[in-house]
């Protein structure tokens, strides 16, 4: 199939025109890399950044290649991380006087992506703020100053994907486990696929192929699971389940002789269709990260993009999205077969928002487990509504890629922007083998790959508090390398 999903090209552009109006606008601005080149080999600009105060110290203006930023100078003070990223008592911010400290002097030092704002403030501490790290952070804190020209950094914004724009991507085993390699080129693989699990520029699965053959009765038996060895590659550990332990895969089989598996449990009963879902959507914190492993037999799958129908469902309906985001609904299950009856339940919405913005985080989506809406009398009949639309859109053919999973197949996904479900089982004896990755455990290893790649350019220490999405952006910057290139 045609894709139409594509890495992010932030920071480059083929558009000469554009950057010849940029590079005009910006040209007593742009700063080089260290080395005085761009990566295409080209001359970059000797000019770095600039930078100023007001009048009475309480904002700092910095006019960055691409576009000019006013940060709080209390802000600034907060957020320095010279001294290390930890506080103590004399240095929380909740500890600090509510009189407001003010900049004494500021300015630019060094070029290109070496270039710092180099701040004094009137109680005479000096921080230098890398400026690169001081972009990134800019659209969340800073207020920006509409002056013309376009921004070099650009976020992929996740739109999701249909049918006819879905390729998988592929990932060789045999890759990931080379003992060729040095330490750091194994990384650079990890994170790699980390990126095409994660990042907003790809569609948030993976298929892992050259995979051994698997040991049938270990698979069976949950021990040296081919899926929990990928997985534990990746991110260094799974899902620990309250009952089953450490490393235990949760196993969908046909010929599984314990029958209460299939009692109000659809994903154990092979007989019912198993509409779109996510994993866990019944905790608390659900996992972020779901392998897949066909062991034996076959059997129709279902991906669905429910940021593609979240797209649809506002062009469609645009009065029901808010209720998706606020409406809080109950999802439970009762397990069986644990000997003690496991009762597991959560209130939540089923869209989550990152805190503080309107960009997408999370869905919790499960169709077959979901019981009623909590939502107030007045406004139950709307918000019901929307859960219908929105899961007619999900059933939709443009939106559901039906994959068959045979023997051998393993996919991986982010289980927070994809849905999986199974229309049948077409062959048995059919053994599925699943595994899941928490969201802090995947965070962690990720952030800890990206903080792996930009030791050699900044302290560590700027980097503990950064968010997620800046600390990837921070990577494209210094190993794409442009400081800033109109795109």
């Amino acid at each position: 199939m045609a894709s139409t999903v594509k890495p992010s090209a932030s920071f480059l552009s083929n558009d000469s025109n554009a950057a010849e109006r940029h590079s005009a606008n910006v040209e007593s601005s742009l700063g080089p890399l260290s080395n005085g080149q761009l990566s295409n080999g080209s001359e970059s600009s000797k000019v770095t950044a600039t930078c100023k105060k007001c009048t009475n110290g309480n904002k700092v203006t910095v006019d960055f290649p691409d576009g000019t930023f006013v940060f709080h100078s209390q802000w600034l003070h907060d957020a320095r991380c010279d001294e290390g990223a930890a506080r103590n008592a004399s240095t929380a911010i909740c500890q600090q006087p509510a009189l407001t400290v003010r900049v004494k002097s500021v300015e630019t030092s060094g070029k290109g992506s070496d270039t710092t704002v180099n701040v004094t403030w009137n109680d005479g501490v000096s921080s230098k703020f890398p400026l690169p790290w001081l972009r990134v952070m800019a659209p969340l804190v800073a207020a920006k100053v509409e002056c013309g020209g376009q921004s070099a950094i650009k976020h992929a914004e996740d739109k999701g994907w249909t049918v006819s724009s879905l390729e998988i991507p592929k990932v060789s085993y045999k890759e990931l486990f080379r003992e060729d390699v040095s330490q750091d080129e194994l990384d650079s693989t990890i994170f790699s696929t980390i990126d095409k699990i994660l990042s907003p520029s790809f569609p948030g699965i993976i298929k892992i192929v050259d995979l051994p053959e698997p040991n049938i009765e270990d698979e069976r038996n949950r021990i040296n699971n081919l899926n929990t060895i990928v997985l534990k590659c990746l991110f260094g550990s799974v899902f620990v389940h309250p009952i089953r332990g450490a490393d235990q895969t949760f196993n969908v089989s046909s010929h599984n002789h314990d029958p209460t598996r299939k009692i109000g449990l659809p994903n154990y009963d092979i007989t019912q269709v198993l509409l779109p879902h996510t994993d866990h959507a019944f905790y608390d914190n659900p996992i972020q990260v779901q392998g897949f492993y066909g062991l034996e037999g076959t059997s129709m799958n279902t991906w669905t993009s429910p940021l593609a129908a979240l797209e649809i469902l506002k062009q469609e309906f645009p009065e029901s999205f808010k209720h998706l985001c606020t409406t809080p609904m109950a999802v439970g299950r009762l397990c069986r077969f644990y000997g003690d009856p496991l009762y597991q339940a959560i209130v939540d919405t089923p869209v989550t928002m990152q805190p503080g913005t309107d960009q997408f985080k999370r869905i919790r989506w499960h169709p077959n487990l979901t019981g009623s809406l909590l939502a107030p009398y007045d406004s139950y009949k709307e918000a019901r509504l929307a859960h219908q639309r929105f899961q007619e859109i999900l059933r939709r053919d443009t939106q559901q890629l039906e994959t068959q999973l045979n023997p051998g197949d393993l996919y991986i996904w982010d289980n927070f922007r994809l849905l999986h479900g199974r229309e049948k089982v077409m062959d048995t004896p059919r053994t599925g083998v699943g595994q899941t990755v928490p969201e802090h455990v995947v965070h962690d290893r990720y952030r800890a790959l990206c903080a792996g790649r930009l030791k050699a350019y900044l302290d560590g220490e700027w980097l503990v508090h950064m968010p997620m999405p800046q600390l990837r952006e921070l990577v494209h910057i210094y190993e794409d390398g442009y400081f800033w290139v109109d795109g």
